[in-house]
């Protein structure tokens, strides 16, 4: 195996959980799910067939045809062709992050990370006490990271190629690891893949599947996780817009960690509910959205925020929040950075008819929420896509 070694600064903490659901330590399986995530929804928003890798219906999930491959081998086929024969089972997520007989064709591991305590800050004191309750007391990744990128022999500038372009996505307009939710996960573009035309890989992608060597048809997923409804936005503010959250009871965690003011972690007052005119959905519900109360149903602001926690309802029927916040991270001595990005679920189209009037909402609310914000830049996933189409670049 050939190998790469990659360096990531983190902006905001990142965080993988492990079994626990605590993070003591950066998981690699964490990180390959997020990168898989990601890729899902680029593959899903090019209009190619994505698997569902959970699903118990075979037809469902992919894996590679072995049988089809020893056949094309005893025929005499070459190895080239017997493996496009057993691949054409293999959906092109699939076919970079491995399936049952099909390995991945890239490993990772975590060579060194930096991590600090793990803590948050509140307008509301319920809310710094249900944070405590949901959240370990430790530590969480925060500072440099280096990965090291292991490819699979014969694959190797593929496998980079298609990474790069997840980390594109991720770095530029998304967030890296779990709990993204809560604001964790903005990272930089590792300048390792600074030299990598990104439409180039696009082409590369598309042209496995054009080309019937990859799986193209199956089941198609209900999922509102598509670059065709994702919409972004990247805000700048003053300090003085974050002063709410900057009070002394305002805090949760270590007391050396009030000083910490290179990120501003309020993520769940902007999600859900602070004092003044912090809270998305709180804001939402002033305006008539309605939640559910039973147990077998959803209703609007569950489609678009998730179900609450403490809500009994149906498990099959629960669901996470479609939108998301960066925490407010330091750009310069007096000026924070912040991202915003959601997936227009279908449910809501009575609502909000298309992915650009999910946009609308969301700069209305950040309007609303904050004072001096600055919108510097939005789009949808399908200005993404044009953009590195025409641009070719990585940046």
């Amino acid at each position: 195996m050939t190998s790469l070694d990659i360096h990531l600064k983190t902006l905001t903490p990142l965080w993988t959980g492990g079994v626990s659901q605590t993070c003591d330590r950066l998981h690699e399986s964490g990180l390959i799910g997020s990168l898989r995530w990601w890729y899902e929804i680029l593959v899903r928003g090019l209009g190619m067939y994505v698997c569902d890798p959970t699903s118990d219906d075979p037809e469902t999930r992919c894996s590679f045809n072995s049988e089809a491959y020893q056949m094309a081998k005893s025929n005499g086929c070459s190895e080239e062709e017997s493996l496009n024969r057993g691949l054409s089972t293999v959906c092109p997520v699939c076919y970079l992050f491995g399936t049952t007989g099909w390995a991945r064709l890239f490993r990772l591991q975590v060579v060194e990370s930096q991590t600090i305590s793990l803590h948050f800050r509140s307008t509301f004191k319920l809310n710094l006490n249900w944070l405590s309750r949901i959240f370990d007391n430790g530590d969480v990744t925060y500072g440099n990271i280096s990965l090291q990128l292991s490819f699979r022999r014969g694959y190797e500038n593929y496998a980079r190629r298609q990474i790069a372009l997840i980390f594109h996505l991720i770095a530029n307009y998304g967030g890296f690891g779990a709990r993204t939710q809560h604001g964790f996960g903005q990272i930089t573009f590792p300048k390792e893949f600074g030299d990598i035309n990104l439409s180039q890989s696009i082409q590369e992608l598309k042209s496995h599947v054009q080309g019937g060597n990859l799986r193209s048809t199956g089941t198609k997923i209900d999922t509102p996780f598509d670059l065709q409804n994702f919409i972004w936005l990247y805000y700048e503010l003053p300090i003085s817009s974050l002063t709410p959250f900057l009070k002394e009871d305002t805090h949760w965690g270590k007391p050396e960690k009030k000083k910490e003011m290179r990120y501003i972690p309020c993520v769940f007052d902007l999600r859900y509910k602070g004092k003044g005119n912090f809270g998305m959905r709180k804001w939402l519900r002033e305006k008539g959205w309605k939640e559910s109360q039973k147990l077998k149903q959803l209703d609007d602001l569950d489609h678009l925020l998730g179900s609450r926690s403490q809500m009994k309802i149906d498990e099959d029927l629960r669901t996470a929040g479609r939108v998301f916040f960066s925490m407010p991270y330091k750009k310069d001595n007096n000026t924070y950075a912040m991202r915003m990005w959601a997936f227009w679920p279908r449910e809501l189209q009575h609502k909000l008819p298309d992915p650009n009037a999910l946009l609308e909402l969301c700069k209305a609310y950040m309007v609303h929420a904050f004072k001096d914000i600055k919108l510097i830049s939005t789009g949808s996933g399908r200005d993404i896509l044009d953009r590195i189409i025409s641009e070719g670049g990585s940046k």
